[in-house]
């Protein structure tokens, strides 16, 4: 690709060869050529941990630095909202709400999650088509709102009937928000950016289940009975407070994408540059909101092969391992109400561990595959000891809390699918709000028929843990090499020559 042209209105001609000039192999050219390249730069290229390309300019790393700050923020504290208000109910069911209202016998926590992904099934792809249309810094913070009144009605329910007809609603406006902020993180960030910025978005999430946990102890003990209402009830009262200064914090600083962003704090060389960084990839934005989506869309090999891998991902029930560890403590019966809050809270810090480590080690090797084989044959390992099942407790701790290795998949395919999906923003967009809901709906019955809340903790009869095995191993194998098999030769079989030279 052509260098850019723009550096030389913003820098002195004896520093321009610190300008970033179109694709890594430009860069690396340039830094074996370039007589006053510096050599911080050139140290870069050979250091294992570095948040920015070997070579980027002063003024691009000032894009980068403002972005973090201000996209990345917003991305990271609506995550941690999300996942705070998605398991909440997890959180409550465990801390009385299950003996206040006679919960147990009907499966009702299950059935809960069951309406909550029926809607996020049906929202996730109808919202982020409306992204590519509606300005985001609009959208994703009203859909925040959305489903945050709904979370705060949670606190008013007394029958099975209502939980499920908000958690329906909290589902369907709660579904914009981990495919949109991909959707848009991708729009901004380079190939090589995304992985460790994927990361740390997914971690937010992370962050939330256990800050969840904590505040539902916290409550516990500070809140039982305060204005006539059980704690497990100020649950829900709490996360809805928390979420309004988030949502206003996204009405005014969220940049939208590069080729629509108002964003103040970004200058004009900036605005101009982030376009220039993505069209340099080969990602200009093209195709258009019209009857060609559906025909580019559902033929595409992208579609399908990530909906795959996102199905086996959620199949094998990962995303509740930390109610299932709740579930399993509270049966003990030798485990107070705040160890069965906390507790589980560790599987979210062996989360964090591995999307950190899986997201530069991605970005470092530049190639998913491997990465996906360790993790999975960690988890492997993990699901075999629950399947077993009657093993010392204190193994049984251990194989739950690094079960929290799972969650570092989500980011790895969702930033897989913004590298590979070029320009053509509809199919990068529906591509990731479709596997999302895809995965979420072949979970339903699974979830619902081999995990049922009253076969807990052990799912002896309904051989839960086995089922799950399978998956795990089936997704080690799709991730670490049928994907990877596929990017290389769907090109070919696609007629895509762009692609074909690029791979």
């Amino acid at each position: 690709m052509a260098p850019s042209n723009h550096a030389s209105n913003v820098k002195p001609a004896q520093e321009a060869s610190t300008d970033v000039i179109g694709s890594h192999e430009s860069v690396k050219s340039a830094s074996l050529s370039g007589p006053d390249k510096p050599q911080a730069d050139v140290a870069g290229d050979r250091r294992w941990f570095n948040w920015h390309e070997a070579g980027t300019s002063k003024q691009e790393k000032r894009l980068i630095f403002k972005l973090d700050w201000f996209l990345l923020s917003y991305s990271c504290l609506c995550f941690f909202n999300k996942y705070l208000d998605q398991t909440n109910i997890s959180n409550a069911y465990v801390s009385g709400m299950k003996e206040d209202l006679g919960f147990g016998p009907g499966n009702e926590l299950s059935w809960m999650n069951t309406y909550f992904l029926i809607g996020y099934i049906i929202g996730g792809p109808i919202s982020n088509l409306i992204l590519t249309v509606v300005a985001p810094r609009i959208w994703l913070p009203s859909c925040m709102l959305a489903w945050s009144l709904f979370v705060l009605f949670l606190y008013k329910c007394n029958t099975a009937s209502e939980f499920y007809a908000l958690r329906f609603c909290i589902g369907f406006f709660e579904s914009a928000a981990f495919p949109g902020i991909f959707y848009v993180l991708g729009s901004w960030y380079r190939k090589s950016e995304l992985a460790r910025r994927s990361s740390l978005f997914v971690i937010s999430g992370v962050l939330g289940q256990m800050f969840s946990g904590y505040l539902q102890a916290a409550l516990y003990t500070g809140m039982e009975g305060k204005g006539g209402l059980a704690a497990w009830r100020w649950l829900f009262i709490f996360d809805f407070i928390l979420a309004i200064p988030i949502a206003i914090y996204g009405f005014f600083f969220f940049p939208d994408t590069p080729e629509t962003t108002k964003a103040f704090y970004l200058n004009e060389w900036e605005r101009n540059r982030a376009k220039e960084r993505i069209a340099e990839e080969g990602r200009t934005p093209v195709g258009k909101f019209d009857l060609t989506v559906l025909k580019r869309v559902f033929l595409s090999w992208q579609l399908w092969t990530f909906s795959i891998g996102w199905a086996l991902w959620t199949l094998t029930c990962g995303s509740y391992i930390m109610q299932f560890f709740g579930l399993w403590l509270k049966a003990e019966k030798t485990y107070s109400v705040v160890e069965i809050n906390n507790l589980p809270t560790i599987i979210g810090a062996v989360n964090f561990f591995f999307m950190i480590g899986s997201g530069y080690v991605s970005d470092k090797i530049g190639n998913r595959g491997p990465v996906c084989i360790a993790v999975g044959a960690l988890l492997t390992f993990c699901y075999t000891v629950l399947t077993v099942w009657n093993v010392p407790s204190g193994l049984k701790i251990a194989v739950y809390c690094i079960c929290g290795c799972y969650g570092c998949f989500s980011p790895l395919m969702a930033g897989w699918v913004n590298s590979v999906c070029g320009g053509d923003q509809q199919l990068r967009a529906f591509t990731l709000a479709f596997m999302g809901s895809f995965g979420q709906a072949v979970v339903i019955p699974f979830q619902q028929y081999q995990f049922p809340s009253s076969e807990a903790p052990a799912y002896a009869s309904t051989k839960g843990y086995g089922s799950s095995l399978a998956f795990v191993v089936a997704l080690t194998l799709w991730t670490g090499f049928g994907i990877g098999f596929i990017e290389k030769r769907a090109p070919k079989w696609f007629n895509d020559p762009e692609r074909e030279t690029e791979n």
